[in-house]
C-alpha cells in the first residue's frame, strides 16, 4: 500500500512537473542588426529592442535577440526551422513584402534623409539636384520610394557599404556626395564616433514610416506574433525611445 502510495505520488509530481514546463514560456528568438540606436551591439540592444522586451514582458515572454549582418538576418528568420529565430527587426514593410513574411504592429518609426559635408554642396531642394551624384548606401536598405526609383532610372550612382557607419566615413573622406541614413542614426554615429563635418540637408527624402517584426510564416512565429501584438498595446512606444535617447546622450 505504501508503495502505491509513493508510485502515485510519483506520478502526480510527474503530471505538475510537465504541466510547468509547459506553461512556463521559452524565449521569442528575434534577429536584428547594428542599426544604432534603434538596435545592434549596444546598450540593451537599442530601444526597439527594449520595446519588444517591455511588451513581450507584459505576455509573460522572454526574448532572445541576436544582431547580425542584414542579410544573414533576413535569410535566417525566413528560413523557419525548429530552432531558429522566429523574425527579424527592423523592418519596413516593404523589407518585409520582399522577404515574404507577416508584420506585427508597428514598434516604432524612421525617416530617411541626405547626409552632406557641411560647406560642400548645397542642400539638395528638388531631385533633379541629385541627378549624377554618388550616393552611400547600405545593402538591402529601404531607401524609400524616390532613392529607389532615381537609383533604378541609374540617375544617382549607389555606393555601397556595409553599414551606415562606412557609409558616414567615406561621406567624411569626401569618396560620395551624400549619404542615405536616418536622422536618429545619423545623430547618434556622429556623436558616439566623433565624425566632424557634416550634416542633414534640410528635406527629408521620404515620409515618416512605420518600423515592425517581419516574422516567418511557421504556426509558432504566427502565435508569438500575436503576443506581441496584445503586449505593445500595454507599453508606451514613444516613451521608451525617448527614455533610452536621453540616456544615451553624453
Amino acid at each position: 500500500m505504501i508503495r502505491l502510495r509513493r508510485s502515485f505520488s510519483a506520478v502526480l509530481l510527474g503530471f505538475a512537473a510537465l504541466a510547468s514546463g509547459l506553461a512556463r514560456p521559452s524565449d521569442v528568438p528575434l534577429v536584428t542588426l547594428d542599426w544604432p540606436p534603434y538596435s545592434g551591439a549596444i546598450p540593451q540592444q537599442g530601444f526597439l529592442s527594449v520595446v519588444l522586451r517591455q511588451a513581450y514582458a507584459t505576455q509573460g515572454h522572454a526574448v532572445d535577440i541576436k544582431v547580425l549582418p542584414w542579410r544573414r538576418a533576413i535569410k535566417m528568420a525566413m528560413e523557419g526551422s525548429v530552432a531558429g529565430p522566429l523574425g527579424f527587426y527592423s523592418a519596413s514593410q516593404l523589407e518585409c513584402a520582399e522577404a515574404q513574411g507577416v508584420l506585427s504592429d508597428a514598434i516604432g518609426s524612421f525617416q530617411f534623409g541626405l547626409a552632406q559635408r557641411t560647406g560642400g554642396l548645397p542642400p539638395w531642394r528638388d531631385w533633379t539636384d541629385l541627378h549624377g551624384r554618388r550616393i552611400g548606401i547600405v545593402e538591402g536598405y529601404d531607401n524609400g520610394p524616390d532613392i529607389t526609383r532615381l537609383l533604378e532610372h541609374g540617375l544617382l550612382i549607389p555606393d555601397q557599404a556595409p553599414s551606415d557607419l562606412f557609409s558616414l566615413k567615406k561621406l567624411e573622406a569626401n569618396r560620395v556626395d551624400y549619404v542615405s541614413i536616418d536622422q536618429q542614426v545619423f545623430e547618434y554615429l556622429t556623436r558616439k564616433h566623433q565624425l566632424n563635418g557634416l550634416q542633414m540637408a534640410p528635406r527629408y527624402t521620404m515620409p515618416r514610416l512605420p518600423l515592425f517584426v517581419c516574422f516567418n510564416r511557421t504556426a509558432r512565429a504566427d502565435a508569438m506574433r500575436a503576443v506581441l501584438n496584445s503586449g505593445l498595446k500595454r507599453v508606451n512606444v514613444r516613451k521608451i525611445a525617448q527614455d533610452y535617447l536621453r540616456s544615451s546622450s553624453p
